[in-house]
């Protein structure tokens, strides 16, 4: 189920963070706006199970735990990706640490995805992305 699942999550990832037809930091955007709206389809009932995995399993299964990382290296790559291509675009800075930026984005954006399932609201995603865009990456 978990590969089933990280097959869409890569599907997501291909259609933006890794599409070079678009700028780079609106493919970073429509990337989170891709999740956002999986999980208020689902009412922040579920989260993401990648997450939700991590905190469940990962410490029941070495194999899940494996796997896991083996998943959150892969999506953090593709973040790399393309903030490596918002720095040549010059929509970065040139200093940018783009593999510490990427491994912060997606940490602080899963324990966003925790508080929008606990309180069931986009708010905490639409904060996240405010700040990221407004404060972080501009």
């Amino acid at each position: 189920m978990l590969d089933l699942y990280f097959s869409l999550v890569r599907g997501n990832i291909d259609k933006t963070l890794r599409n070079d037809s678009l700028p780079p930091l609106r493919r970073l955007r429509a990337w989170f706006d891709l999740q956002i709206a999986f999980l208020k389809k689902a009412e922040f009932r579920k989260g993401c199970l990648i997450g939700n995995f991590s905190i469940e399993a990962s410490d029941q299964s070495e194999l899940i735990r494996q796997r896991l990382t083996e998943m959150f290296k892969d999506i953090i790559e593709s973040v790399v990706y393309c903030l490596k291509a918002a720095v040549d675009a010059g929509e970065l800075s040139a200093s940018t640490d783009v593999r510490e930026v990427a491994s912060f984005l997606y940490s602080s954006w899963q324990g966003a995805i925790l508080q929008s399932k606990v309180d069931q609201s986009v708010k905490p995603l639409e904060r996240f992305k405010k700040v990221l865009f407004s404060q972080i990456l501009h």
